[in-house]
């Protein structure tokens, strides 16, 4: 069990996160955890306007839309470690995510590690971003690996000019593409922990000479002129430091950043634990920060 102050809501989730014998990425292949996460998945979620299947620039998408003039539209980047998860995991949460926000959702099924490794994610996410027509503003945004390309586009956006972007949310994100810290040594989590990151990053960036690439670590990038971030955050999650060093770091370099901090969560807890208290409160935030910066980027 872990050795962190759990939300009582999440007692039960971290128990069963932390139970031994689990397959892990460490101790399992790439296939079996995919099927595992299928398993494990929520189903369902709320109905949609129309909900459709895709290809945008050569990759496959389902796109959501809550109504007939959606006010918004978030390209969404699933999490899973660039190794695992895909457009069907996340389809309850998408749905979820375009009902709170009134967003149009667009969800990428780009290329998975090991198969494909570092930059093929990337490629694939500014490919889509690059060809997709929003309705209304675009915002990216996306959990954990989700996270790291949505932070990574966001300096893309900056960098081809194109000021697509109105906003950035980065769910618990992985930013600083190193696990030699004090901060990833900090405690045990019920649930990615060390070794899980650490062969996540094996199997996405095999090549350590990479791990320095803003493409990878946006941690390292420029971080001036980019759009306005919301900057999620789990008290139980070995990530929530870097993110929030990340979240200080682009303050400082004059972007606009809003923080939403989960004491007692653990990582994915918005998808592992969707009716929680937490998760509520985390999409009330992600659906004010559409809102305020919808209306600015009018």
């Amino acid at each position: 069990m872990s050795n962190v102050n759990i939300d009582p809501e999440m007692a039960d989730l971290a128990e069963a996160l932390s139970a031994p014998g689990l397959p892990s990425i460490t101790n399992s292949p790439p296939d079996v955890m995919r099927a595992v996460l299928s398993q494990v998945s929520p189903t369902g979620g709320p109905d949609m306007h129309s909900v459709a299947d895709a290809c945008i620039a050569g990759v496959s998408v389902r796109d959501y839309r809550p109504s007939a003039r959606p006010r918004a539209t978030i390209l969404f980047i699933h999490g899973g470690g660039w190794v695992v998860g895909s457009v069907a995991d996340y389809d309850s949460f998408a749905r979820t995510l375009a009902a709170r926000t009134g967003c149009r959702v667009v969800s990428v099924e780009y290329r998975l590690a090991p198969e494909h490794p570092f930059p093929a994610a990337v490629e694939d996410v500014c490919a889509v971003y690059r060809e997709l027509s929003p309705d209304g503003p675009l915002f990216v945004g996306g959990d954990s690996a989700g996270g790291n390309l949505s932070a990574v586009l966001a300096q893309v956006d900056r960098d081809s000019g194109g000021g697509r972007l109105a906003g950035q949310i980065l769910i618990y994100p992985s930013v600083a593409g190193d696990t030699d810290t004090e901060a990833m040594r900090a405690f045990a989590p019920p649930f990615m922990g060390l070794e899980e990151i650490s062969a996540f990053y094996d199997l996405y960036v095999p090549d350590r000479g990479q791990r320095a690439d803003p493409r990878f670590a946006p941690a390292r990038g420029v971080l001036v002129g980019l759009v306005p971030a919301l900057v999620i955050t789990a008290g139980a999650d070995l990530l929530a430091a870097e993110a929030q060093d990340y979240a200080c770091a682009l303050a400082q370099a004059g972007c606009d950043v809003t923080t939403h901090h989960q004491d007692g969560a653990p990582h994915a807890y918005l998808t592992l634990a969707p009716a929680s208290s937490a998760a509520d409160a985390t999409l009330a935030q992600i659906a004010r920060f559409i809102d305020r910066h919808s209306s600015q980027s009018q």
